[in-house]
């Protein structure tokens, strides 16, 4: 047997360092593993606050008789809480709200609108038709988060977007300002 043979096959029974070798090529695929779950699990807590912090807005301005500009403030103060600790300022997070009146030909009529911080998607004004009687209104609210992954360099950041439609409970019509718009 030459002496390349006999290298060769003692290189073969050698098991000293396979552990070794094993870990370093497991390792990046573990960390890319747990990068990638902690990205899910981040991503799921920010669309169940955001969505949370909907439904608070368009709850919270539905159950007063009146709203004015510093109660709309508040409320939004209280969806950034949901959201917390999640980051909640205007750069990252956009609330519109609007009432919705349903004139006595069916047709829906936007009464009021209010908006905060980053730019919420428009609220859709004919997706009330339907959703309250004639001579009443609905609130409907539209929020955009924007969620800063972990790997905002690489992923980019992402927006997740929710509508939230309430009736109003203590009044037909809810007044902003002293106003509750004009209902043909």
């Amino acid at each position: 047997m030459s002496p390349a043979a006999r290298m060769l096959a003692r290189l073969r029974r050698d098991r000293a360092g396979i552990a070794a070798t094993e870990f370093a090529l497991i390792l990046p695929v573990m960390v890319l593993m747990l990068v990638g779950m902690a990205e899910v699990f981040g991503l799921v807590q920010a669309y169940g606050k955001a969505l949370s912090a909907a439904q608070v807005v368009s709850d919270l301005t539905s159950r007063a008789d009146s709203q004015s500009t510093a109660s709309m403030n508040g409320i939004v103060t209280g969806a950034q809480r949901v959201l917390d600790p999640l980051p909640s300022g205007a750069d990252r997070l956009g609330i519109r709200v609007a009432s919705v009146g349903i004139s006595s030909a069916g047709q829906p009529v936007q009464l009021w609108t209010y908006s905060w911080g980053g730019a919420a998607p428009a609220v859709a004004i004919g997706d009330a038709a339907g959703l309250a009687p004639n001579g009443q209104s609905v609130i409907m609210v539209t929020l955009r988060y924007t969620h800063p992954p972990l790997l905002q360099a690489i992923l980019g950041s992402l927006s997740l977007n929710h509508s939230v439609v309430s009736r109003p409970r203590l009044v037909r019509l809810i007044p902003f300002n002293g106003s509750t718009g004009t209902l043909p």
